[in-house]
This record gives structure tokens, sequence and C-alpha cells, in this order.
């Protein structure tokens, strides 16, 4: 016998002899009944309470006897075990329960899932097809997508996940961006609704110190910083640096920029650089993140001036000085000549940036600039980005530009040896040393602001 069940019989067992002395005891009803009878005839106060007292003592036992029933009832019901067969499947097959009810087993259901991307010249209805969804619920999908999402703007490698039940497609789930997923569920024979789905995501502070090596670049790659974040590092540096000719091995870097992790915990993109400090060429520049008072973020010295100002040193990244500002031999005329200008060399294609705030004023060919724009900017300042392959789209004469924003492509038109940028920048008219030339703050805060400021510096400096 099961050993589970043999102590379930005996507990019984016990519990059954202990009743069966319980009635044995003294029988409380017979003698009350005798009470009962003398009590007719003697009402006595002693035999009252009497009385009383074997009626409390014969409802105790009455409810000691339910009680016992009772747990012996829950036991039996708890541990004499069923009759069910459980019968496991190879790993493909589902799990089939058998009860003596004797009903019809459970239809075996399939599941799949297929994980896809859109190829460059196709489209979505083809992408459904091609996965074995009918044509009736292609229709219906796209129908329920349409507004959710621009179907003639998918790009190539834009991401599907479909699954099917029993061979027929069941959900879709498209992501449309980090924080959002496009979902679309089944309803009927051939109905669908499609609904977006906003992801939790985490911003968490992460710390870089480095020494420059080589580069800035390379040593920050080799510490493990995104590429993102090099690039607005540099950005931001270079209102005060001139990365072609400031930065030397054995300068330091250190920036504490976010890192936003997915519900999953897996890093998805990277955020806003909160504070960071280059140490290089003789200055210690540091930079922090703030909030203005109308809700505009911007980056700030540890004095509370902004560390943007009217025009940038460098407007090209990645590049390397060929010609400085000052007197050197034409290489076409062979006659030393004043250079008007700085050349950085880059490769073909590379994007310039306008260096500050302003209107473009010149785009145009020139014989000796080739492809080349001019803009004007505020306090009679004006740049000139010659020798250009193309300009980015949109510029032309009119347009205005924001600081750091595209304006067209390094290449080798009019007069040149080969590609690069020539920049000038020009003061009322007149051509500067753009690598000299200083431009004061933009914005400088005060009162409430700073102090403000202030104490985030502190609460920065003491956590990182």
């Amino acid at each position: 016998m099961n050993p589970m069940l043999r102590m379930v019989f005996y507990l019984k067992l016990c519990f059954l002899k202990k009743i069966r002395e319980f009635s044995k005891n003294i029988s409380i009803q017979k003698v009350l009944k005798r009470i009962n009878k003398t009590a007719k005839c003697v009402d006595t106060v002693g035999m009252i309470k009497y009385r009383q007292h074997l009626l409390g003592l014969l409802s105790v036992r009455r409810s000691l006897l339910l009680t016992t029933v009772i747990v012996i009832a829950l036991f039996f019901q708890l541990f004499t075990p069923k009759r069910t067969v459980l019968t496991a499947a190879g790993p493909e097959k589902p799990v089939r329960i058998e009860t003596k009810d004797n009903s019809s087993p459970a239809v075996p259901v399939t599941l799949e899932k297929i994980s896809t991307s859109l190829k460059r010249g196709s489209t979505l209805q083809a992408l459904l097809l091609n996965t074995g969804i009918s044509s009736s619920d292609t229709v219906s999908i796209i129908d329920a997508l349409s507004p959710f999402l621009d179907l003639t703007r998918l790009k190539a490698g834009q991401e599907f996940e479909i699954y099917f039940d029993n061979k027929q497609v069941n959900r879709i789930i498209i992501p449309a961006s980090i924080e959002k997923e496009i979902h679309v569920e089944r309803l009927g024979e051939v109905s669908f609704k499609a609904e977006e789905s906003l992801k939790e995501l985490i911003n968490y502070p992460m710390k870089k110190t480095l020494t420059v090596d080589s580069s800035l670049y390379g040593s920050a790659v080799n510490a493990g910083i995104p590429d993102s974040i090099i690039m607005d590092l540099i950005q931001l540096f270079s209102f005060d640096v001139d990365f072609q000719r400031d930065i030397h091995r054995g300068d330091k870097l250190s920036a504490v920029y976010e890192l936003v992790y997915d519900e999953e915990g897996k890093i998805v993109d990277t955020g806003k650089i909160m504070e960071a400090e280059l140490k290089t060429n003789g200055q210690d520049l540091k930079i922090y993140r703030f909030v203005t008072a109308d809700g505009r973020s911007d980056y700030f010295n540890e004095e509370g001036h902004t560390i943007r100002k009217t025009l940038l040193k460098t407007p090209i990244n990645g590049a390397y000085i060929t010609s400085n500002y000052g007197m050197r031999i034409n290489p076409f005329s062979g006659f030393t000549t004043m250079h008007k200008g700085v050349d950085f060399g880059a490769p073909r294609g590379t994007p310039i940036k306008a260096s500050g705030d302003g209107t473009v004023v010149i785009a145009g060919y020139n014989g000796v600039y080739g492809n080349y724009l001019k803009l004007r900017h505020v306090n009679g300042y004006e740049t000139l980005y010659a020798h250009q392959t193309s300009f980015a789209r949109g510029i032309r004469r009119g347009s205005r530009v924001e600081q750091g924003q595209i304006i067209g492509y390094v290449g080798t038109t009019g007069m040149s040896t080969g590609p690069h940028l020539h920049y000038e920048v020009r003061y009322y008219g007149k051509q500067v040393n753009p690598s000299t030339v200083k431009f004061p703050p933009g914005r400088t805060l005060e009162g409430v602001e700073l102090q403000l400021y202030k104490n985030q510096v502190r609460s920065y400096n003491a956590s990182f």
C-alpha cells in the first residue's frame, strides 16, 4: 500500500477510536433529564446553576465532535490522490491530460514565430505574402496598420515579428522606435486590430575617463565611449578647442553621459552628456548640462557662462589641417601669397557644418572656390566654405541654418589639388584668422538660476 494512504487510514482509525471512547463517558443528557425531573419538584438556586453548568459542558463536547468530523473530511479531501494520468509527449507535441470524466483530448496547438525584415525595393504586402499569410489576411493587416504606420515611408531593414497559430497568422509586432512598438492582433476570421505599445526606458549615468594616445577619437573608442557621444563631445568642446592643433598625447578627457536601457536590461540608445572635462594645452575645460527656467537645456562652464559662442572653431570633424592662415607658396602659381583661410583635408563626401546660426547669402559656383557657401552671422561675422562636392538638401540662398547643421560635403571643385575644405571667417568683410579669433559667450546665468546651477554642479562633483 502507498505510505501516504497507510498514514491516512491509520489517522482515520485513531479518530474513530477517540470518538467511541468519548461516547462511553458519563452521558450528560441522561443526567440532565434527572435534574430536570428533580427541578420540577425542588426549584433551588443550586440546582439551577448545576443544570446550566451541564448544558455548557454538553455544548462544548458537541462542538468538539463537530470539529473532529470536519477535520477528518478536509484531511481526506486534501490527501486522497485523484485518478489523473499525465502523459508527457515529445518536444513538438502538446502535453495530454487524461481524466476520469473521459472527455475528448484538446486539439494540439502549433505555435511558430518568424523574424524577418523588409528588403530593399520590396513592400509590406510582398513581405506578408512571402511569409505564408493569405491575401485576405494581408489586406486586413495593412488596413489595420494604416493609421499607425506610414507604409510609403517604410525603409529597408524594418523588422517584423510574425506569430502563427496552426499556420494562421495570429499576431505581428513591429518595432517603430526604441520606445514604441506596433502590435497587430487577430480578432476574427479576417479581422485584425492594431495598437501602439510604449516601452519603459531607463536612463542610467555612465562615467568614462581616458588619456589621449594617438588621437582623441581613437582613444575614446578604445575606452568604450559610443560614437554618438564622442561626436557630441567634439561638438561641445569645438567652441574652445581646435581639435586639429590643440589635442596632444597625454591630454585627459572624462565624461558622464546617459545610457538608455529597455525593460530587458539591454542598451538601446545613448542619452545626454551630463558633464565633461577636457585637460589640454594648459587648459582645464569643464562643462555641465543645465535646464534653464524657460525649459531649454544648454551647457555652461563653472562660472555659469554658456559654452556656445558665435562661431565654432572647427566646422568639420575628423579632418586635419593641410594649410594654415598666413603666407604660403601658392600650389598653382608657385609664388608666395597670402592664404586667407584654413584648409582642412578630409575624404570626399565628409559632412561640413555651419559654424554658427545664420543666413545663406551665397550658394553657387566660382572658378576659384568651386561650389561654395557664404553665411551671414550676427555682430558682423561671415563664414565661407569652398570646394564642396555638393550642398546639403534644402540649402539655397536665403536659407536659415543653425549652428552645427550640415550644409554641404567635402569635394575638390574649383582650384583645388585634392578633397578638402577651404574655410574663411570674415569680420565686417575682412578675412581674419579662424584659429585665433575670440568670440564672447552667448549667455550668462544670473540670480536664482545661477544659484541653482552651482548647486547642481556641486551635486555632480560629489556624485561623480
